[in-house]
This record gives C-alpha cells, sequence and structure tokens, in this order.
C-alpha cells in the first residue's frame, strides 16, 4: 500500500477493498498481540473473588490513519500549550486567590453546586496542577477547528496512541516512512520528566495509579506502564502510613514520591472524597497534603472538566490572558456549540462501521505534557470515529484511528539526569499473586487438555479400547479425567457396550474441557493485570487462546485445536522462564507452577494406581494403556520409549515419574526446584514442607501419595498466608458493664 489515507479520501480503498480487507486483519491480529486482544474477552472471576467485568469497548485500529498538514498542526500545537498554560492559572485561582469568583467571571453558586470542585484543595499550592492535558478537538467542513472538551483530570489515550503508532509502524511501514510520519517515541522522555518534575526528591519512585482491570481505561495505563517502565498499581498496593504513602512490595513497604494519577478524582481517596467502589487508597489525601507524595495530576484538577463550568470558562481564559487586546490577539482554541457547524469526514476502512459506510465524522485528542520548564505537545493522538447522532463528547462507534503530522523527530529534550536505582527486587505484592495464579492455572488448564487429548487420541487409534477388560479402560479414564478436572463421572457399568463407553468417554472430556476454559478465562486475568511483567510476545500466545476458549466452551474444538492450545502453553513456558526477569515476583510465580505440576502428577498417580473402583490391573492390557496415558498426560512416554524400548511396565513407568529429578515433570524434579526456589526468596517454612515432600518420596505408593499431597497443600496455602494475605486480629466486643 503506498496511499496515504487523508481525510475525505475515499477512493484509495474503493479501489482495492479486497487489499484494504487483507490490511485489517493484519492489524487486529497485530494490535492483540500487543496484549490489548484478549482483554476485550469475557473473563471470569479473579482469584482474590473480584469479577473481572472489563467495560473498555473492544475498539477496532482502522489500519488507514488520519493526516493532518505539519502547519495546521503547528498552530494547533501553539494554541494548545496556551490552553494548557491558562487553564493552570484557572484552577489556581479558584483554588487559591479566587479572583475569578470574587469578580463574577465564575459565579460562585455554580462552584458551590458543582461535584468536581474540591473544598479539600482550597488552599494547597502542588507545585503544578496539570502535568498532563488532553483536549478533544472537533473540525468542520469549512476548517474551524473547536474544543469539544477539556481533560485535566486524569486524562486517557496517551497510551491508546503510542500503541495504534506502534501497530501501524509495523502494518505499513513503509507508508510512514514515506509520508515522513513524526515519531511519537521521543514524547516519552518528556512525559518522564513532567513526572519527576512534581517531586523535590533527587531520584524519585514513581508509579502508575490505576483503577485495575475493571477500569475502562484500563489498556491504556498497562500499555503506558509498559512503555515507561513504571509499576503499575491499584489502591490495594498502596498504603498510608504517617501520613505517608508506600508501595506494598515483597519486601516491605517502599516509599513512593510521585503517583501517575489514572484514577478519576471522585475514586481515589475513599475516606476524603464521596467515592463510589473501592478502588482508593484511605488517607491518601492526606498524605497529598502533608507532602508525603505528589500527585499528578493535583487533586482537584478535575473541576475544569465540570460542565456547569463550560459556559464561563473562555471568559475566565481570557481572563488569565489579561484581558483586552491581549486576549484577542492568542491563538486560542474556542468552545464550540454542539451541532452548530458541520462535521468534517474521514475515510474508514470498509466493514469497521457496516457494509455501506466508509465515511464519517471524527474528534481528535491531542495530549501535553508540562514539566515546569516547557509544554510538550504529542505530534500526534487519536482519533475517534463517531456514530451517526454521537455526542462528540462519547463517541459509540468503537473504532479509532491514529493521528499522523509529517516532519522530522523531535529533539532529544535534555532533562537532568536522575540517579540510578535498581528495582529489580522490588514488586508489588498485587502483581506477585497475580504471576503465582497465572501459572498455577496456566499448569492446570494444560494438564486438562492433554488428558483430553491423550485419550482422545489413543480411542481414535484403537477403538476397541472402549470394550477392552469389559470397560475397565473407560473407567480408569473416567478417574483419570476427574483428578485432573472436574469431579469425577459415575462408574461406568460392565454391561454398556462400545456405544455407552463411547458417550462416557465424550462427557468427561466435555466436562474436561469446560474446566480447561474457565481455568484459561482465569489464567489470563491474572496476566493482564501484571502487562509489565511479561515479555510482549505473551499478548500474541494469551490473544490465541482466548481465542480458542470458546470452542472449548461449546465442546467444538477439534485435534487441531488441541495441539494449539498445548502448543500456545509450550510458548508460555518458553517466554516464561526464558523472556521473564526473574526478580522474587518471578520466584513466586514459578512456585506456583510448580506446586500445580506436583499436584497433578500426585492426582494422577492416585487415579492409575490406587483408585480401587476402577483400576484394572496392571498387568492387564487395559491397565498397561492406562499407564501409557498416564506416562502421556505427564508428557514422559516419548522419555519412557526412548529409555526402556519396552511395553510399559508399572515400576519403571512410576519411577520415571515419581522418583527422576532429571525429568522436568516428575514429583521429584518439581521438589527440587521448589526447595531452591523457597530457597531465594528466604521462605525457611517452604524450604522444611517442601524437603519433607522429597523425604516422603521414599515411602510406599499408597503412603506417599497423600503425604505428599498434603504438604505440597499446606506450603501452597503458607505461601498465600505469607506474601498474599492480610490476616486481620478479630477483637470480640462484649456488652459493656
Amino acid at each position: 500500500m503506498t496511499v496515504l489515507f487523508a481525510p475525505g479520501s475515499t477512493a484509495a480503498l474503493q479501489a482495492d477493498p479486497a487489499g484494504a480487507a487483507r490490511l485489517q486483519d493484519r492489524t487486529d491480529r497485530i494490535l492483540a498481540s500487543e496484549g490489548a486482544g484478549h482483554l476485550v474477552h469475557d473473563l471470569p472471576v479473579r482469584a482474590d473473588g473480584r469479577m473481572a467485568t472489563i467495560e473498555s469497548r473492544p475498539w477496532r485500529l482502522d489500519a488507514a490513519p488520519v493526516a493532518i498538514e505539519p502547519a495546521v498542526f503547528a498552530w494547533l500545537r501553539d494554541a494548545m500549550a496556551e490552553r494548557m498554560r491558562l487553564l493552570e492559572k484557572v484552577v489556581a485561582d479558584l483554588y487559591g486567590e479566587r479572583r475569578l469568583i470574587g469578580e463574577r467571571v465564575v459565579p460562585a453558586e455554580v462552584l458551590a453546586a458543582s461535584g468536581r470542585y474540591r473544598l479539600s484543595a482550597v488552599g494547597s499550592a502542588p507545585k503544578r496542577w496539570l502535568s498532563m492535558y488532553a483536549v478533544d478537538l472537533s473540525l468542520s467542513a469549512d476548517g474551524h477547528w473547536s474544543v469539544t472538551q477539556d481533560l485535566t483530570d486524569a486524562p486517557s489515550g496517551l497510551g491508546y496512541a503510542l500503541l495504534n503508532r506502534s501497530v501501524l509502524s509495523r502494518v505499513i511501514p513503509e507508508v510512514v516512512a514515506a509520508h515522513g510520519t513524526t515519531p511519537l517515541a521521543p514524547t516519552s522522555g518528556a512525559l518522564r520528566s513532567a513526572l519527576a518534575a512534581v517531586s523535590d526528591a533527587p531520584s524519585p519512585r514513581i508509579v502508575l495509579f490505576s483503577g485495575g482491570l475493571d477500569h475502562p481505561s484500563y489498556v491504556d495505563h498497562s500499555y503506558l506502564a509498559v512503555h515507561l517502565g513504571l509499576n503499575l498499581v491499584e489502591g490495594a498496593d498502596l498504603v498510608v502510613r504517617q501520613r505517608r504513602l508506600w508501595l506494598r512490595s515483597l519486601d516491605g513497604l517502599e516509599p513512593v514520591d510521585v503517583l501517575y494519577r489514572r484514577v478519576e478524582d471522585p475514586g481515589i481517596d475513599p475516606l476524603g472524597v464521596a467515592a463510589s467502589g473501592a478502588v482508593g487508597v484511605p488517607g491518601l489525601l492526606q498524605a497529598l497534603r502533608a507532602g508525603g507524595a505528589t500527585a499528578a495530576n493535583a487533586h482537584g484538577s478535575g473541576v475544569l472538566e465540570e460542565p456547569a463550568l463550560r459556559p464561563y470558562l473562555e471568559d475566565a481564559l481570557d481572563r488569565m490572558a489579561g484581558g483586552g487586546s491581549a486576549s484577542a490577539g492568542r491563538a486560542t482554541l474556542s468552545l464550540s456549540v454542539r451541532g452548530a457547524t458541520h462535521p468534517a469526514r474521514c475515510v474508514v476502512s470498509p466493514g469497521l462501521l457496516g457494509p455501506d459506510r466508509t465515511e464519517a465524522a471524527f474528534v481528535v485528542r491531542l495530549f501535553a505534557v508540562n514539566d515546569g520548564q516547557q509544554i510538550t505537545v504529542l505530534p500526534g493522538g487519536t482519533v475517534r470515529v463517531l456514530s451517526e447522532g454521537d455526542d462528540p463528547a462519547f463517541p459509540t462507534a468503537c473504532v479509532a484511528k491514529d493521528l499522523w503530522v509529517s516532519g522530522p523527530a523531535l529533539a532529544p529534550r535534555v532533562v537532568p539526569h536522575l540517579p540510578q536505582v535498581d528495582l529489580g527486587r522490588s514488586a508489588p505484592t498485587r502483581a506477585a499473586d497475580a504471576l503465582h495464579w497465572m501459572n498455577r492455572s496456566a499448569e492446570r488448564a494444560e494438564a486438562m487438555i492433554r488428558v483430553a487429548r491423550v485419550i482422545g487420541a489413543r480411542v481414535d487409534l484403537d477403538p476397541g479400547l472402549v470394550e477392552l477388560d469389559d470397560g475397565a479402560w473407560v473407567r480408569a479414564m473416567g478417574a483419570v479425567s476427574g483428578a485432573v478436572g472436574w469431579p469425577r463421572m459415575p462408574e461406568l457399568s460392565v454391561t454398556d457396550g462400545s456405544l455407552e463407553g463411547r458417550a462416557y468417554l465424550d462427557a468427561s472430556r466435555n466436562a474436561l474441557t469446560e474446566a480447561a476454559a474457565i481455568e484459561i478465562g482465569a489464567m489470563s486475568t491474572e496476566a493482564t493485570t501484571v502487562r509489565e511483567f511479561l515479555s510482549t510476545t505473551t499478548g500474541r500466545v494469551l490473544a490465541h487462546l482466548a481465542d480458542l476458549r470458546p470452542s472449548l466452551l461449546a465442546h467444538r474444538a477439534s485435534v487441531d485445536d488441541f495441539d494449539a492450545i498445548l502448543a500456545d502453553f509450550a510458548a508460555l513456558a518458553g517466554l516464561w522462564n526464558e523472556s521473564t526477569v526473574g526478580g522474587p515476583a518471578w520466584v513466586l510465580g514459578d512456585i506456583g507452577r510448580r506446586i500445580e505440576r506436583a499436584q497433578v502428577v500426585v492426582d494422577l498417580v492416585e487415579a492409575v494406581f490406587l483408585a480401587s473402583s476402577s483400576v484394572p490391573s496392571h498387568e492387564s492390557a487395559s491397565g498397561r494403556a492406562a499407564i501409557e496415558v498416564l506416562l502421556a498426560a505427564n508428557e514422559s512416554l516419548v522419555a519412557y520409549r526412548r529409555r526402556h524400548r519396552s511395553d510399559v511396565e508399572a515400576e519403571a513407568a512410576l519411577a520415571l515419574l515419581l522418583a527422576d529429578a532429571s525429568n522436568p515433570r516428575s514429583l521429584a524434579g518439581c521438589l527440587s526446584r521448589l526447595v531452591a526456589h523457597a530457597s531465594q526468596v528466604n521462605w525457611p517454612e517452604g524450604q522444611a514442607l517442601f524437603g519433607e515432600a522429597q523425604v516422603a518420596l521414599g515411602l510406599p505408593l499408597p503412603e506417599m501419595i497423600p503425604t505428599v499431597r498434603d504438604l505440597v497443600r499446606s506450603a501452597g496455602l503458607r505461601l498465600v498466608e505469607r506474601w498474599f494475605s492480610a490476616p486481620v486480629n478479630p477483637i470480640v466486643m462484649g456488652r459493656s458493664a
């Protein structure tokens, strides 16, 4: 593709609709691979009991960008920078001298009736009210730009803008280069500088404060945290002690200097604001007032978004500019009366808005940051397509575009060098918690899919197994399926024929695939909350698993689907071990994987060797076939055959699965890694429990299985108590005398 799609230009899309469709398909796939695609799928209850109700709409990124002339952008940039300076003065006055109120430029009763004006912020004087600012702009058909809304509280969309550009730079790199599109990457330095500048600390600790997975802009938060190299924190990650803000980390409380606030003002402190929900940090406003941390943007800055203030805002800006001739000559953006002009329209790729719509009105969002020395406006932004009849402030089309500006790259920002700090051991406790349960769900889901795949393949290769030994093998497979997934299937009667046996295995497989789908959803939920700890490629694998999930739930998964899922789990394991930094959070995550794997081995061995109601003789044909399934389900059948070159025998199979530490799928191998991991995180109790389990491997099988299971399970519970729970010591209140 060599044609740049600009506003009003539909010819290129109409000339090659097939090419446009291929381009759009690649855009969708790359967007998913960036870690955003799987977020729009239904996700189940999290390990902490919260329901993941994703409200960030599943947007589509149009492969056709919108381009504006450099001269037009230069005017918008200057106007936006000036507007940001004046808005800073307005909000400072409203909470400080309040001249605008005294002179009736802003009526006092308007502020008194506003839910956005914070009395707790009156008299405060932060270093900067607005570190970040965004503005939504509309373009009329006659070329007039006007402000749709100012965003001064917790402006969203900067992460989306960076994500959109990253995707299109891979989809149409030759067009990006040929157009001379100004890159966005250098803006990150300006943002980091602006965040550091609000603190007096020589090397401030900055965290990005998000509302979590349930927040409508969580994808934006997550991507931006990764791009800036900041910890993404939620309310539960932060605590106020002695009027100071602290991060709950694995090593204890760590001080936070700057809170990059992406939670809207009403949700930041349930003690100080009439907040809804429990996303905030109790006492946060007290810590901010005491100087125990600094927020960007400052508490109270959202008053400028108050709809009731809009009729007075332009007069307030003129007053802050000096009024009269001084304000008359400024290059300003004026507030528009919605619907007063005919909007300009941009090209939309075929199919995104329906079969017949290829043009639509749009809103442009630009972003600016202020580090106290200069205001930097992002040379680009996001474009939201409007459906017919949309309020420009609330698009419903769920179609976004990248905004291009031609010109040279921004010169690198020269900012004071901050002292280097090694935060390798620093990780929010919640992040380690999510990594732990993500790995446990991944390991359990993989085991379920592998059992379903192995049993199905065995029956396909040898249908006679269904009737072997009067259904003994089928009963054993019911026990195997129940051990790794849902509770065991009802026992099969010996009078059932092959058709009944097939139906029994099908029901067992369907129960397994449903359970696996639930675990995949839980894994994706946890992975979504810790994107900054995972490699970028992980997003592609998670998106593919999310695409296959519906087929598991609907019992439509084919053999190829099972194989694709197992390949995805292998990829996740490889990315986890080779592309994720091995700090304390990684260790606790890997402990989760090894605990779950150990339990899977124990459960499957018990089902095949100790479940008295279903276990066939190990010397019988059905018994040997069951042992083969056991080895294959633990990915050890190939190793067994390479080592022994004979039919399976119970003693050799048990040795490989239980005692051979060189086998990474064996119980001994898992316990060895668990002991080492417990030592790495200085967890003596875990070392002792896993060490006892190693000793128990020498017990007779009927005694060893329950002993090891109890020790491993106990270690898992103690780990949660040690790092992931905040126990409450209740005080029993009695009647007063």
